[in-house]
């Protein structure tokens, strides 16, 4: 049997399964485009709020179906991840090219730059001195901790992550002591952080406590902010990076509505300035909105980079189904963020101190 890249690339074309430069590909998503701008011009001259909607940000559980997303999208194989995710930081999360669309676009940034940009910003906004105890929640693979632990060498940090097979890449790398994730400034816990009992994360222990491309799976802002607070010393401040919407999307707040769903269990956009008016226990320091754009042109290097590997994972770990699955979710992915210029859908960052 034929098992070169252009035989498996001929039988996935042959079972309908097109890589981002082919034509069958390109009408498809361009479709999907067209779908989401007329979606979001709709709610842009005619928003409508939460409380029209009767959707509450301060009641019921801080997270829901945690490990039902592990099972279908975190724990996915390993081979998966390291097919397009950088190799430097391994970053499953938005890269940064720019401020605008026009710079967006004209980046000559690789994936790695633009991946290092983005946490320069965080790290710039985030007001990181050098000298902090951070926790991270949902640390991933590390990449936010391997870029703090590379530029601040007073910095010390602790990540969580209920993923097995984060954890166990995490582990590995910890072993070398070469690596950054090999030093002692470096501390791993397993499991949800909405679950474990505060007092096992480290109450009243951290400067900063920081998110990365998690806050999508919380329900009930009021609660992790509570939980947040309690792990703050009393000059502590909290940082967040997300994925909104300038306006209220109602079937993107119920993941039973959307195929994001589906790839996202419990997962919700919400509107950009939502997560701000949540002032009980912190006085806003800042927040901001980050050109949708960024994340298409990340999301269209990581679709490129799949593709280049899809006939090894075809060849070693995954079947013709599990191919399309995930060659699907780049492109729907991509139409969601492309539309109005990246100004409707994008990622947010907030900035809060603790209120004495």
């Amino acid at each position: 049997m034929d098992t070169s890249p252009e035989s498996i690339r001929h039988k996935l074309a042959q079972a309908g399964i097109h890589g981002p430069s082919s034509n069958n590909l390109r009408l498809y998503e361009d479709r999907l485009t067209r779908f989401f701008a007329r979606e979001y011009q709709r709610y842009t001259d005619s928003p409508v709020s939460l409380n029209e909607l009767g959707i509450s940000t301060d009641e019921g559980p801080i997270m829901e179906e945690t490990e039902l997303l592990m099972d279908r999208h975190y724990d996915e194989d390993l081979d998966f991840f390291n097919s397009f995710l950088d190799a430097r930081y391994h970053a499953y999360s938005m890269a940064y090219y720019g401020d605008t669309p026009t710079s967006i676009r004209q980046s000559e940034a690789t994936l790695e730059e633009a991946q290092h940009a983005k946490f320069d910003l965080i790290a710039e906004r985030a007001q990181i001195e050098g000298h902090e105890r951070v926790f991270n929640i949902g640390c991933g693979f590390g990449s936010l901790e391997t870029y703090l632990l590379e530029r601040f060498p007073n910095l010390q940090i602790v990540g969580i992550t209920p993923s097995k097979v984060q954890v166990a890449y995490l582990r590995q790398r910890m072993k070398d002591p070469n690596d950054p994730l090999g030093s002692a400034r470096f501390t791993l816990m397993e499991g949800a952080f909405d679950q474990l009992p505060l007092n096992s994360l480290g109450t009243k222990r951290y400067n900063l406590v920081i998110s990365v491309a998690v806050l999508e799976q919380v329900r009930n802002m009021s609660a992790i902010l509570r939980r947040i607070s309690g792990l703050l010393t009393p000059q502590g401040q909290t940082f967040h990076h997300f994925i909104t919407s300038r306006y209220v999307i109602p079937q993107f707040l119920d993941p039973t509505r959307t195929r994001i769903g589906w790839y996202f269990p419990g997962g919700r956009v919400w509107p950009h300035d939502e997560f701000s008016r949540h002032s009980e226990h912190f006085d806003l320091a800042g927040y901001w909105f980050v050109n949708g754009l960024n994340y298409w042109r990340t999301l269209d290097e990581w679709h490129r980079r799949f593709w280049e590997e899809a006939p090894f994972l075809y060849a070693n770990t995954f079947d013709a189904g599990d191919i399309a699955h995930w060659n699907n979710y780049f492109s729907l992915c991509k139409a969601v963020f492309a539309p109005m210029d990246g100004n409707f859908y994008g990622n947010s960052h907030y900035l809060f101190r603790a209120r004495h």
